[in-house]
């Protein structure tokens, strides 16, 4: 019970989040032999319904990054300036990899054995990038994954993107992601400077890192791409 109501009040999390969270605790108590705190409760399965009603108003869905939306990124990030750049190479990884925020930015101190960095994105002479992402939502053992990152054969291209950025960011270890001043690519700065383009360029709806992900998703539904492709790149 009390466990439930931090994980909604403290951290806010929906309803969704802290049943898995629940289930975890259950688990470990099942591999360890001791008895299962959920069995019977019944106050707390009345308070996951009180989280329920609690968070039934309609959410604002986050809208998708579509291709149009791509190239006005592009046109408002045309500055030589290291931030535009670096901003640009990674809507065009995050577009591209179908990626979630957590893949390609920082929420928190670095860790390299968690985030992306710079040694995880390597050149092929095939012409064009490999990509380790070494964790993910739906990947719980940390096997990770590779994503390829070639020419797009159009002015939205993450191997022209990615090599511009790569040539004035340097070999320093670290955060693939990096900003002027030294700093990892956080969700709330793609968030921020993200809306704050498309809010200039008069386009409503709420946008946020993980458009990138559902507008590759929607991108390549509306080209033909076939379901189970889609479910394999996004790694769904």
């Amino acid at each position: 019970m009390l466990f439930a109501t931090y994980l909604f009040n403290s951290k806010g999390l929906a309803l969704a989040s802290i049943t898995t969270y629940i289930a975890a605790v259950r688990s470990l108590h099942v591999d360890l032999g001791v008895p299962d705190p959920t069995a019977g409760a019944t106050r707390l399965a009345r308070l996951l319904r009180g989280i329920r009603r609690s968070r039934s108003s309609p959410r604002q869905l986050r809208l998708p990054i579509s291709n149009s939306l791509m190239h006005l990124l592009c046109d408002a990030l045309l500055s030589p300036s290291f931030d535009s750049i670096m901003f640009w190479s990674a809507c065009c990884t995050a577009f591209f990899g179908f990626m979630r925020n957590s893949e390609f930015t920082c929420a928190g101190p670095f860790v390299p054995a968690q985030h992306l960095s710079l040694q995880d994105l390597q050149y092929d002479l095939g012409g064009f990038f490999r990509l380790h992402v070494k964790s993910s939502k739906t990947d719980p053992f940390r096997i990770g994954c590779t994503i390829v990152l070639g020419p797009s054969g159009g002015r939205i291209c993450p191997l022209h993107a990615l090599s511009r950025y790569l040539a004035i960011r340097g070999p320093s270890p670290g955060p693939l992601f990096l900003c002027s001043n030294g700093s990892p690519l956080t969700p709330g700065l793609v968030n921020s400077w993200l809306r704050a383009i498309l809010h200039s360029a008069g386009v409503p709806g709420n946008y946020s890192s993980h458009s990138f992900r559902i507008g590759a998703a929607t991108s390549a539904a509306l080209a033909g791409v076939p379901d189970h492709l889609i479910k394999t790149l996004g790694r769904w």
